[in-house]
């Protein structure tokens, strides 16, 4: 199901950017000799004041082997290279998958910065998301976690692109900026401004047909 697929990489972009238009947004795929497909996206808001970066890598393979008594699944990848794992419980109808259908798999990750009102909460929060197919659909699911925490700025260099923070235990940390997306951000920081920040990852699968 290809909007399992698409569900994380669109929430993570739109999270942060939905607000406001974006005056800046890159898309850079590739893909690799042995299959795995890598799509690399990178915003940042009309307003300077919020940006996202995420990395999808996707790969189908194809099923050779099912046991459903032990629930495990025997997959090729594009390479030829086979591999068996597991089907949880929480993979629904794994009954109808066929030697021969195609598992699609993606994991994505990735992070998102925003300038938030200040006195919001410093508490550092985990969200955790999970979706399966419906029963008597072809099976797909997918599961996600997203951390966010708040930082309050201290120092900005734009010349250098570093940028000087406190984090909600009172550590003072000094990065590196190196994405064009977040470098755009810091002409619009200044000391004392409170930014969250979100890492997130997840990981969806679908089962087609071998006719598709």
């Amino acid at each position: 199901m290809k909007n399992y697929l698409n569900l994380l990489s669109a929430l993570a972009m739109t999270l942060v950017l939905s607000a406001c238009a974006t005056n800046a947004e890159q898309s850079d795929v590739k893909t690799s000799a042995s299959g795995i497909q890598t799509e690399k996206m990178a915003a940042v808001s009309a307003k300077g004041d919020a940006a996202a970066a995420l990395t999808i890598r996707t790969v189908t393979a194809t099923v050779k082997v099912i046991d459903l008594p032990s629930r495990m699944v025997t997959i090729e990848g594009p390479d030829g290279n086979s591999f068996v794992m597991q089907a949880s419980e929480q993979v629904r109808n794994l009954a109808q998958v066929k030697v021969g259908d195609k598992v699609t798999v993606e994991y994505t990750d990735g992070i998102a910065a925003e300038i938030v009102a200040p006195g919001t909460s410093k508490e550092v929060t985990v969200t955790d998301a999970m979706a399966s197919a419906a029963p008597g659909q072809r099976p797909a699911g997918v599961a996600g976690s997203a951390v966010t925490a708040m930082v309050v700025i201290e120092q900005v260099d734009i010349e250098r692109n570093t940028v000087q923070f406190k984090n909600a235990e009172g550590v003072t940390q000094v990065i590196a900026v190196r994405k064009p997306e977040f470098r755009a951000m810091l002409k619009n920081l200044k000391p004392g401004d409170q930014v969250a920040i979100t890492y997130f990852e997840a990981a969806a699968i679908s089962v087609q047909p071998a006719s598709d």
